[in-house]
């Protein structure tokens, strides 16, 4: 069998359908293209991570105010726990009555007010703004999570602040003279200042953990170097408070966070 002849015609060469003129034009632009949203990736990221910075400025700014407002139930505590004895032994007596409290001061005006404690706004408007931004994202993860779980008990301590002060309308009896005091009103009374005073025990032991969890925070050295900058303000605030509440106030609270401040 004899093979096939040769097919004498050309073989069909393979053409692109542009120019490679076309393709190199084409090549820029794509290049061009990624290379501009690389850039804007750039300087989106750029900007978040600006962002993310002013978030925990803002952050650290609340929590000054938190250790400030801390520091501030620790050195009235001593004179809370007089007062409140006092009380206590009034609500407690075997007597008909008992003569009107002394009066305080405090947050109602118009009325006497045998009792005071502070009250503090205790904000986490800057944490709960920041929570699901990208910018929050920004935010190394460890300190990310210190400052979720120090908001949380600043949060904590906010809603005990406001139950504290709503349970001392309960002891307005005590800011007046009473001739006579049934037992039901007196276990009342009672009930009430054993509430009160737990609430002043929680208040200084979240207080004290309060203070640590802050000067222990990843990358706070700022917030540490606040506090020792400031210790002639909180001295002159400590004169100020025992202007209101007396010389029993605890003068150590300053000198105890100043070297918290200094130790951590």
């Amino acid at each position: 069998m004899s093979e096939p002849l040769p097919d004498p015609r050309p073989k069909p060469r393979f053409s692109l359908p542009v120019s490679r003129q076309r393709l190199i034009e084409l090549g820029v632009v794509v290049f061009g293209v990624m290379i501009a949203l690389g850039l804007d990736n750039l300087v989106q990221e750029v900007r978040l991570r600006g962002d993310a910075r002013e978030l925990e400025k803002a952050f650290r700014v609340d929590i000054i105010e938190a250790v400030s407002n801390s520091w501030e139930r620790q050195l009235v505590d001593p004179c809370q726990r007089q007062t409140l004895a006092s009380l206590t032994e009034r609500a407690n007596s075997s007597e008909g009555g008992w003569e009107a409290a002394p009066d305080v001061g405090g947050l109602l005006i118009s009325l006497p007010a045998p009792y005071r404690t502070p009250t503090r706004l205790w904000t986490t408007t800057s944490f709960d703004r920041a929570l699901g931004t990208e910018a929050f994202k920004r935010i190394p993860l460890e300190r990310a999570d210190a400052y979720a779980a120090l908001f949380a008990q600043i949060a904590t301590r906010r809603e005990e602040n406001a139950a504290e002060f709503q349970a001392l309308s309960s002891l307005a009896p005590l800011a007046f003279t009473q001739t006579a005091v049934d037992a039901e009103v007196r276990a009342g009374l009672l009930q009430s200042l054993s509430q009160i005073d737990r609430h002043r025990g929680l208040a200084v032991l979240v207080s004290e953990q309060l203070i640590a969890h802050a000067f222990s925070l990843p990358g706070g050295d700022d917030i540490r170097a606040e506090f020792l900058r400031n210790r002639s303000v909180f001295e002159a605030e400590a004169d100020q408070r025992a202007g209101i509440y007396g010389e029993c106030i605890d003068r150590g609270a300053t000198e105890r966070l100043m070297r918290l401040a200094a130790a951590s």
